[in-house]
């Protein structure tokens, strides 16, 4: 008697313990598709700004401007900071916390961490830079993400360009005009670059119409144009993508961010 029960406790333990075991091995198994599919978050602060960052904070910030424009730049810290070009409603570095590295209109190819960075040279007019001076397009690559923002491009990209931007998956690109491409070009940058995703940026808003005045226009111009190419046009507060999420898109998106 004494025997048989003790095989039957022994029995439970080892059950118990292997049912331990895949508890275990099924968390580990979460965890490292977590990891896989880890993605970004992309927030909006106005003009040609925003904040790039993941699961373990802010990584990157774009072009922070000059309070004058109207809109509330958040405090924030960041790892990487870039500038497109020496503008006020484009250089104010003095907007954020902190950064570690700060990239100031510089073009070539750059690391931090397991960001990858590219600039690559570009004007902010189609006069060759001899109206508004030189301007530099970013891609960052994060979390097998590519992000391109383009800055005030003032002109179409010629091929080389196209090719030194290579595939991307999120294009960030100014609609406003008169300071930037005319609505033809911009149309025919999104199709060259062939982005999943298009954010709008460096248009007219309630905040910035007392600077331009009515010089940008509103970003209502550009998606009123692209849904008529078949685009499908959201509005969010802020947006949060995987590799994944973007390689299963039925259809292309543009995403107008609140900057409020």
């Amino acid at each position: 008697m004494k025997s048989k029960l003790f095989v039957l406790v022994l029995s439970l333990c080892i059950s118990l313990m292997f049912i331990s075991t895949s508890k275990v091995n099924a968390s580990t198994l979460e965890s490292s598709n977590f990891l896989q599919k880890k993605g970004i978050t992309i927030k909006y602060f106005g003009q040609a700004s925003f904040g790039i960052g993941d699961s373990e904070g802010m990584k990157i910030v774009t072009d922070p401007y000059d309070p004058i424009l109207g809109y509330n730049f958040p405090k924030i810290s960041t790892k990487i900071l870039t500038v497109s070009h020496d503008h006020f409603d484009h250089n104010n570095i003095s907007a954020l916390k902190s950064y570690e590295k700060l990239i100031f209109g510089e073009t070539g190819s750059f690391t931090n961490g397991n960001i990858k960075i590219k600039g690559v040279a570009s004007w902010h007019d189609n006069e060759m830079g001899n109206l508004r001076g030189p301007n530099t397009i970013y891609t960052y690559e994060i979390n097998k993400i590519k992000i391109c923002h383009l800055g005030d491009l003032g002109h179409v990209l010629s091929p080389e360009q196209v090719n030194a931007i290579g595939q991307v998956d999120v294009l960030m690109i100014p609609v406003g005009g008169f300071f930037t491409m005319d609505s033809e070009e911009v149309m025919k940058v999104i199709k060259d670059i062939n982005p999943k995703v298009v954010i709008p940026i460096h248009y007219g808003t309630e905040e910035s119409t007392p600077v331009f005045e009515d010089t940008l226009a509103p970003v209502e111009d550009f998606t009123t144009r692209i849904q008529q190419q078949g685009w499908k046009v959201e509005k969010v507060d802020f947006l949060t993508l995987t590799k994944q999420k973007l390689n299963t898109l039925k259809c292309k998106k543009v995403f107008v961010l609140n900057y409020k």
